[in-house]
């Protein structure tokens, strides 16, 4: 009885999911040979003008910042290449401070690394480090690595 019960469950859902795929078969292929037959007779053209909203342009640093100085004021008229605003430096020149920092110690390390490798008694340190060796990290640099 029981296996009869499945059996009639089987073939009901099997009947339905038939049917169900042979409507969608239709619909698509109904859908698809209309678009094959069905001939488009013209085109609208249009001739118009796109405006930017109320002809204000936003402008964006791509890595952002700080304004610091702002040059021109709502409705002045710019040319291409006016200066509008400049940027302030003191985050900028900070961050380069710091890896400049970096590499000195960088290229100070390789060279005391160059000269335990080759087995040179003194370090040779490059022209660009010893260029700028009175300044105070440069020479900080050069001085930590022969200790």
């Amino acid at each position: 009885m029981a296996q009869r019960t499945i059996f009639a469950a089987d073939r009901t859902i099997r009947r339905y999911l038939l049917g169900g795929v042979a409507t969608c078969i239709l619909l698509v292929g109904g859908a698809g040979s209309l678009a094959a037959v069905t001939e488009l007779s013209g085109a609208v053209i249009a001739s118009g003008k796109l405006v930017v909203d109320s002809s204000v342009k936003k402008v964006q640093h791509p890595t952002g910042g700080v304004v610091g100085q702002i040059f021109v004021r709502e409705g002045d008229a710019v040319q291409s290449g006016t200066v509008l605003i400049r940027l302030d430096e003191t985050i900028t020149r900070a961050n380069l401070a710091i890896v400049t920092k970096s590499l000195d110690e960088f290229e100070a390390r390789l060279a005391r690394l160059e000269t335990e490798r080759d087995g040179k008694g003194s370090i040779i340190f490059p022209a660009s480090l010893v260029s700028r060796q009175d300044a105070p990290e440069v020479g900080r640099a050069m001085a930590g690595e022969q200790s």
